[in-house]
């Protein structure tokens, strides 16, 4: 399935959309986490042969090398010969360099341990917009052994569960420049331990993001309205006779019809029927990706292209609703 989640645990009594993990009440200890989340695993790097397959002999193949788990013998991905392997007490050192500013939220393991990753809300970060609607600035560290994946960390609303919320993090940083990144190789390695030293932990105030999602819930809005917003949002085109309808993406409006009347936070108090309940529903409609057998084109497109943006002019257009 397209969240890639093989272990983990999701502290504060806050359970996961995939259901997996471990969940405990409150938070832990960077180290105990780690632990119980199974992310402490070895990783190192193999040469690669070729078999030819008429006659079985091998070649090596020296500019390339495979990155594996030596206690499952499993293969993470491939890389270049240049290919510094970072271990994953480097991304516990980088939780636990922030302790005094955090409380830790999850540690996962992805595809089999391909990705590592850890999400710590920001103490004194949290807000309410509505009662019981409450929204955290987290920063999430992250470690690739996939051949493609930095070193790196970022500062985001967004709680990682699971390989789609490490994208949607990782889409929101780059658009905020909010993160840094250290590549798999060795100049970039020599350079971790002065980024972990000199991580600006200064409180990010996401005022007005909160202050937006509040003037969202002030103003209502009916299901004529969510329905009539929607074809901005999605700018359905028109027919031959007529302007375009939501209900012209079948597939899509009976997620969307479904998310309004049931979504999460439907039913908090002063969430339901407002401007904030609609740009709810499409966040939640576009980022869960529930669906299996969409291949990784679809995952790739709803991360950084069409599901993403539909987000972005949803929030642009709610925000017009409002003023």
């Amino acid at each position: 399935m397209s969240h890639e989640f093989s272990s983990g645990i999701m502290m504060n009594d806050n359970a996961a959309w995939h259901g997996l993990g471990e969940v405990v009440e409150g938070t832990l200890p960077a180290s105990e986490a780690f632990q119980r989340a199974q992310a402490l695993f070895p990783v190192g790097l193999i040469k690669i042969q070729a078999v030819d397959s008429t006659d079985g002999s091998t070649i090596d193949i020296d500019d390339r090398r495979a990155i594996w788990r030596p206690d499952t013998k499993a293969i993470l991905g491939i890389a270049s010969d240049h290919y510094e392997p970072i271990p994953n007490s480097q991304l516990l050192r980088f939780a636990e360099a922030i302790r005094e500013e955090v409380d830790m939220d999850t540690v996962v393991v992805l595809r089999g341990g391909a990705k590592v990753a850890f999400t710590a809300k920001l103490r004194g970060s949290s807000h309410q917009v509505v009662a019981g609607d409450k929204i955290h600035r987290n920063i999430v560290g992250y470690l690739g052994h996939d051949g493609k994946t930095a070193f790196g960390g970022m500062f985001t609303n967004v709680r990682v569960v699971c390989a789609n919320t490490l994208g949607f993090a990782q889409s929101d940083a780059s658009r905020t420049g909010k993160q840094f990144a250290i590549r798999h190789n060795a100049n970039d390695v020599a350079q971790i331990d002065t980024v972990l030293q000199n991580i600006d932990m200064a409180r990010q105030s996401f005022t007005q993001v909160v202050n937006d999602y509040q003037a969202m819930q002030h103003v209502p809005m009916s299901f004529d309205l969510y329905r009539n917003w929607l074809e901005q949002v999605y700018q359905v085109p028109a027919k031959k006779d007529r302007v375009g309808r939501i209900e012209d993406l079948p597939r899509k409006w009976k997620q969307l019809e479904k998310a309004w009347h049931y979504g999460l936070g439907s039913d908090i108090p002063g969430v339901r029927d407002t401007v904030y309940a609609g740009l709810n529903a499409v966040t939640e409609v576009e980022s869960s990706m529930k669906t299996e057998g969409a291949g990784k084109r679809r995952m790739h497109s709803a991360l950084f292209g069409g599901g993403s943006q539909i987000i972005k002019q949803a929030h642009k257009l709610a925000l017009e609703l409002v003023s």
